[in-house]
């Protein structure tokens, strides 16, 4: 109970403020409209734009419906409903952030060239205000943002969503034994089985993930997306994986959101070892190597990891990896000894955006962790960006998939 009033409490933030943004969007758009064209035109097109609006809420309300009817991996749903929700999802939000900045800078602007308007304005004719070079203007930059913000979801999930990255990382550790030299290891996080990752999918990544011919598979959390329907398709593709020395992983937090007992159970089902604050330790070429993992490392009543439970028994000796969904985690498992701890969930951002040197991407101003590896204190943490998508069917911030090559100093 506790459970579903947390979830009905997230969705009841999340849509009310996508409300505020939609208002500011449509006051917005009505003022370009009264500026831009004439009377009739613009009642038109503003009558268009409710409708765009009446229909994209009605889809983004009935998505999670089929969700938690367990519809929404259905083709027609994904057609119809599924994809349009999010495209509509991520439309509003980026056009809010357009919008908002450019109102911001206008205001800025306005501060700075307001003594210069004074002088200006005695001598402003009110017909300027329907100049038809002005109107020209404001027709030609409102269509290509309304452009901009309309094809940038689309494009984004066609071009980069399945566009899968191999990373692969060689790992240097002093204390490595030379016997594990050359031990590999592919890591995938945060699949999201549900609205934008389907059974096919996810076989498609595992494909991808078995031809790396790793040692050793670890998935670090969030298996599904929301509800117990999505495990079902994620059951059915994990049974494709294979690895000399198994799969292990770790839960994260939107496999808290389903029912937890019930996502571990397929995963296990599925010979994959899940760690639930618990440890393995592999004997490989007479060496022993331990893969200690946590639960979700969330807030508040959400925090599940037990770092005591998970090293009780431990082989300190032993060289030690650490699974855990959060990446907030690393400090703990840094000062527990563990050699390298691996992570995921923040997606990189997901849709943040980094070119020529300009860092756009705001989940390094939530993030202390953000993405790819930290070294602290002789101990490393690598952030996987994950393959799956959360809230919308957008990712700037490709998909990846890691292969970690652990490497001995004493081989260079």
């Amino acid at each position: 109970m506790q459970q579903t009033g947390l979830f009905l409490l997230f969705f009841g933030i999340i849509y009310s403020l996508f409300g505020l943004m939609l208002w500011y969007l449509y006051v917005s758009f009505r003022n370009w409209l009264a500026a831009a064209f004439d009377t009739l035109t613009a009642h038109q097109l503003r009558r268009l734009g409710l409708w765009i609006i009446i229909v994209g809420s009605s889809l983004l309300v009935s998505r999670p419906v089929l969700g938690w009817l367990g519809f929404s991996h259905h083709p027609v749903a994904q057609v119809l409903v599924v994809y349009p929700a999010g495209f509509f999802f991520g439309a509003v939000v980026l056009g809010f952030v357009l919008l908002s900045l450019r109102d911001f800078l206008s205001f800025l602007a306005s501060i700075v060239l307001t003594p210069f308007r004074r002088q200006k304005a005695a001598s402003r004719s009110t017909t300027n205000l329907f100049d038809p070079a002005r109107r020209r203007f404001l027709k030609t930059t409102g269509l290509t943002t309304a452009g901009v913000i309309g094809a940038t979801p689309i494009l984004s999930s066609i071009l980069t969503s399945r566009d899968y990255t191999i990373v692969r990382l060689p790992l240097s550790f002093p204390n490595l034994p030379p016997r594990l030299n050359g031990f590999t290891i592919a890591q995938v996080s945060d699949l999201h089985s549900g609205p934008f990752m389907t059974q096919r999918q996810m076989e498609e990544i595992f494909e991808i993930v078995n031809s790396l011919n790793a040692n050793l598979i670890v998935l670090t959390g969030d298996f599904v997306d929301s509800n117990d329907h999505e495990i079902e398709p994620l059951s059915k593709a994990l049974g494709m994986l294979r690895a000399e020395f198994g799969m292990l992983g770790c839960l994260g937090n939107h496999d808290h959101f389903a029912t937890p007992e019930k996502v571990a159970s397929a995963i296990q089902q599925r010979n994959i070892t899940l760690l639930k604050n618990s440890h393995r330790t592999l004997s490989v070429n007479g060496e022993k190597l331990t893969v200690v993992g946590v639960d979700d490392a969330g807030r508040g009543v959400r925090y599940y990891a037990r770092l005591a439970d998970a090293v009780r028994g431990l082989d300190w000796e032993s060289f030690k990896i650490m699974l855990t969904h959060q990446p907030r985690f690393f400090p703990q498992a840094r000062k527990a000894g563990m050699d390298l701890t691996l992570a995921g969930h923040t997606h990189g951002g997901q849709v943040g955006i980094e070119y020529g040197g300009i860092n756009l991407n705001p989940v390094y101003l939530v993030h202390e962790y953000a993405r790819g590896l930290y070294e602290e204190e002789g101990k490393k943490l690598y952030v996987n960006v994950g393959v799956g998508m959360v809230g919308v069917p957008i990712r700037l911030v490709p998909p990846e998939i890691t292969l970690i090559t652990l490497q001995s100093a004493l081989h260079g």
